[in-house]
Parts: C-alpha cells; sequence; structure tokens
C-alpha cells in the first residue's frame, strides 16, 4: 500500500469516526447537564386524594400573568395527522399563543411560580443566556412580543419567592428565570432531566447557562404529589411532551383550576382531545397523558382548565 493511499485511509477512517461520534452525542443528549435532587418538599399522594381535595383542600390565590405573545407553528402544538385535525382540515401555519407564568399565593409557605414567563434579559439579549442568533431564529424569537416581563411582574409586587413549579425544561417554560433570584428552589417532574432526544443536542447549552449557579433542581418522584401537604396544590406527572411533564391542580378561592402545561397547549387541542405535535418527544404518552387529564376534568367539571399556551 502506498503512503498516501494509507493516509487516505487513515483521515476517512478518523472522520467517519467523528461523525459516528457526533451521531452518537446527539442521540445521548439530555435537557441539562444541571444536577438534581429528589424533592424535599410535597408528599406522594394519589387520584382519590386528589378529587377529594376539590371539595376539602385549603384554597389559596392565582394570578395568571400573561408574560409575552409569541407565534409557533401549529404542527409542533397539535398532532395535525390525528383523526379529529384531518376532519377539521387544519393545515400548518403560525398559530399565535402566549407565554404565562402563574403567581401562587400559600397563606404558609409563601410566593411560588407555575413557570417563569418571559425576562427583560431572554427578550432583549437572548445571546446572553447562552442563545446563540441560530438557536433564536430557530427558536422564532423574532415572532416574540414581550407584554408583562417577570421582572417587571416581581418588583411590582415585591415578591419574595420560595419556589417556582416548572412544568418542563423547554426554553420557553424557564425563558423567565434570569429574573428570579438564584438561591429560589425550582421543581420538576420526575424523569425530566434524565431524558435523552437528539433535538437536545442544540438546546442544552442554553438551558445549563440559565440554570448555572442555581441550586440542584428537585424532581417531583410520584405520579401525584401532594405539594404543600394540605391539598391545596398537587402535581400531576403528565409525560409524552418531555418525559418529566407536569400538571398542577391548584385549589383557588375560585375554585379548581388544572394548568396542563404543555400536555396540552392549545384551546382546540384541549377540546377535541389532540395532542401536542411534533414538539413532544413521545407523542404516543403524551396522548395517553392527556386524556388522563380530560378524564379528570369531565368526571369533576367544575376543574377550570388553563392549557400551556391559550386560554379556554
Amino acid at each position: 500500500m502506498s503512503k498516501n493511499r494509507f493516509y487516505i485511509k487513515m483521515v476517512i477512517g478518523f472522520v467517519s469516526l467523528l461523525f459516528l461520534s457526533s451521531i452518537i452525542w446527539i442521540n445521548q443528549a439530555t435537557q441539562t447537564n444541571h444536577p438534581s435532587i429528589t424533592s424535599t418538599l410535597g408528599q406522594e399522594s394519589n387520584y382519590q386524594s386528589l378529587v377529594d381535595s376539590l371539595t376539602t383542600g385549603k384554597k389559596i390565590s392565582v394570578n395568571k400573568v400573561k408574560s409575552a405573545n409569541w407565534k409557533v407553528p401549529l404542527s409542533g402544538l397539535l398532532n395535525l395527522e390525528s383523526a379529529a385535525a384531518k376532519h377539521e382540515g387544519l393545515e400548518d401555519h403560525d398559530e399565535d399563543i402566549q407565554i404565562y407564568t402563574f403567581h401562587l399565593t400559600h397563606p404558609l409557605h409563601g410566593d411560588f411560580l407555575i413557570d417563569t414567563g418571559v425576562s427583560q434579559q431572554f427578550y432583549n439579549d437572548p445571546e446572553s443566556l447562552g442563545i446563540p442568533s441560530w438557536l433564536a431564529s430557530g427558536y422564532g424569537l423574532e415572532n416574540m412580543t414581550i407584554l408583562t416581563a417577570t421582572d417587571d411582574y416581581i418588583k411590582q409586587r415585591n415578591l419574595d419567592l420560595k419556589g417556582v413549579f416548572l412544568t418542563h425544561l423547554h426554553l420557553d417554560h424557564i425563558s423567565g428565570i434570569s429574573a428570579i433570584d438564584k438561591q429560589v428552589p425550582l421543581y420538576v417532574g420526575e424523569g425530566e432531566t434524565e431524558e435523552r432526544y437528539f433535538l437536545y443536542a442544540a438546546t442544552r447549552g442554553a438551558t445549563d447557562t440559565m440554570l448555572n449557579g442555581r441550586p440542584s433542581l428537585q424532581q417531583w418522584t410520584a405520579e401525584y404529589v401532594d405539594v404543600f401537604g394540605d391539598s391545596s396544590v398537587f402535581a400531576i406527572h403528565s409525560p409524552g411532551h418531555t418525559a418529566g411533564s407536569t400538571a398542577y391542580l391548584v385549589n383557588t378561592f375560585e375554585g379548581p383550576v388544572l394548568f396542563t402545561g404543555d400536555a396540552s397547549h392549545t384551546t382546540w387541542g384541549w377540546n377535541h382531545g389532540v395532542e401536542p405535535g411534533s414538539f413532544s418527544t413521545d407523542q404516543t404518552r403524551s396522548l395517553t397523558s392527556l386524556n388522563k387529564l380530560i378524564e379528570l376534568v369531565k368526571s369533576y367539571p367544575e376543574i377550570r382548565v388553563q392549557p400551556g399556551h391559550q386560554s379556554l
């Protein structure tokens, strides 16, 4: 074998190894490298206790904050291949949605948020949070318009936050995190940090940057968790959109409210029982989780529903 052919074979072998390593790395990507621990808050519960809480649970106040308007592809929000979507003749287009944070006030435990809204830093300077221009463009951040920045809401209310209950770790649900003190605990669903999915290779750097310097994420470890032990708030494991996706049932002074997270992004999806589309890691599991939540509300229609990115 000539020297040239030998070197060419070496180069081809090296490039092939790099390519294979890259494919393996992409497929093994998790949402974050940030550490997680079992939550020190909450106690394992069950469906019947959640149902009982609708009448006996402690009541707390909740305020809905519309943080930003946004447009994203409907095919990500809804499974357009579902029978209901095809019957309706739905086609892909940029759908108007909103990004929220929900402010919970517990008389004993203090102030908490469900998801984080959008911070001024995320909106004005995403690159400073580890989001390069190509990712900002791919995420459609140019289609976002801020309404109430999380920073402004916290300042106006002079909040001393005690925790944030995340429905999941996608960037649009942690997009207000830079406005929140770094010592505030963050709670996520079981399996959220361990799931491996190829698209996480693109977003993990930004997620890690946004979580940098914060305590270990605290994971719920049961299908139903009584968050404060007084039946005021329940975390409901609802996997599919992500492995750790979590809905929250909150017993408010105005009645129980189910915050679905992205188990259902849209009004239409909830009303027609159609699970999210391409934004989810496991659409089969997503449909199962959505059906579980829909059956809960059908059985107990006093529960009001708040989808992840629209309003009923």
